[in-house]
């Protein structure tokens, strides 16, 4: 039987849990949790709520409180302990995670029982997904690429940079749409990766500036959001987490795109339309 999504990420917070030492990164959690590293981080936070590298923080800052309450190390030793490099960096966190300091915690052992319990972090389950989902078939087609990192507040420049450049170039007699696809969360990266694409046609070349991907090719679970794209990151955690756990599909190893339906700059933002579209497979019957 294939395992279910929360199981496997509950199997990445127990191989955090148990090796609070040492730094992971995204793609070798997500070879353990068995899922595709174009996926991971996004099925992870809509499962727990929050990050890989954020549960490790949590992890470790609770390991310590128990430490604290338990042993009698010193603070900088048990700041090594759990995978700290400096006795500052151990304070610096304890102090965001907890709001108090290591020694204060110490001195008081109600406050310590407090914060384990505060710390514990169970995920909740899953809600029941609210989501209008249809199933598509996807030619596979070829965009202009252009890598934008940053905040999301610089993607309508770089959009806008890449249209001139397919004006300059003749390219828009073939103009057949606007894309996007969303490497990183950028609520965990402040130099999030974000792909900006428009289709000027198979024949459409990048030159130096740019690049060409490809699209679509198979399977896709296709959701609609209309309104402001600061609605986007929503929509994507209960894509990834409600409606993918009782789908019964499975992700694909593609990435997730978004397709602009409207042109953002021929209608106001509550009338933008963006059309979502993940890779997916059906599971088989037994799964």
């Amino acid at each position: 039987m294939v395992a279910s999504y929360s199981d496997r990420i509950d199997r990445i917070v127990r191989f955090l849990n148990e090796q609070v030492q040492s730094s992971h990164s995204l793609r070798d959690l997500a070879s353990v949790a068995e899922i595709s590293p174009y996926h991971f981080h996004r099925v992870y936070r809509a499962v727990t709520g929050e990050t890989p590298s954020g549960t490790l923080r949590r992890l470790r800052i609770a390991r310590a409180v128990a430490m604290l309450r338990d042993s009698t190390k010193t603070i900088t030793e048990i700041a090594f302990d759990v995978g700290y490099e400096t006795s500052q960096a151990f304070s610096k966190a304890f102090r965001q995670m907890t709001g108090h300091s290591a020694t204060e915690a110490r001195n008081d052992r109600s406050k310590l029982d407090a914060l384990i319990e505060q710390l514990s972090g169970a995920p909740k389950p899953l809600g029941q997904s609210e989501l209008e989902v249809r199933l598509v078939s996807v030619e596979p087609f070829k965009v202009i690429a252009s890598r934008h990192i940053g905040r999301p507040e610089g993607l309508f420049a770089a959009f806008g940079a890449l249209f001139e450049w397919g004006e300059k170039a003749g390219l828009l007699n073939d103009y057949r749409g606007i894309y996007g696809i969303p490497v990183d969360d950028p609520r965990d990266e402040q130099a999030a990766r974000f792909d900006c694409c428009f289709d000027f046609g198979p024949d459409a070349k990048p030159g130096k500036e740019y690049r060409k991907e490809t699209l679509g090719g198979g399977l896709y679970a296709v959701t609609r959001l209309t309104g402001p794209y600061d609605g986007l990151e929503d929509k994507y955690d209960e894509f990834y987490g409600s409606w993918l756990a009782s789908s019964h599909y499975a992700l694909r190893d593609s990435r997730i795109y978004n397709h602009y339906v409207v042109d953002p700059e021929s209608v106001p933002p509550e009338q933008w339309v963006t059309d979502i579209y993940l890779p997916v497979a059906k599971l088989p019957l037994h799964s």
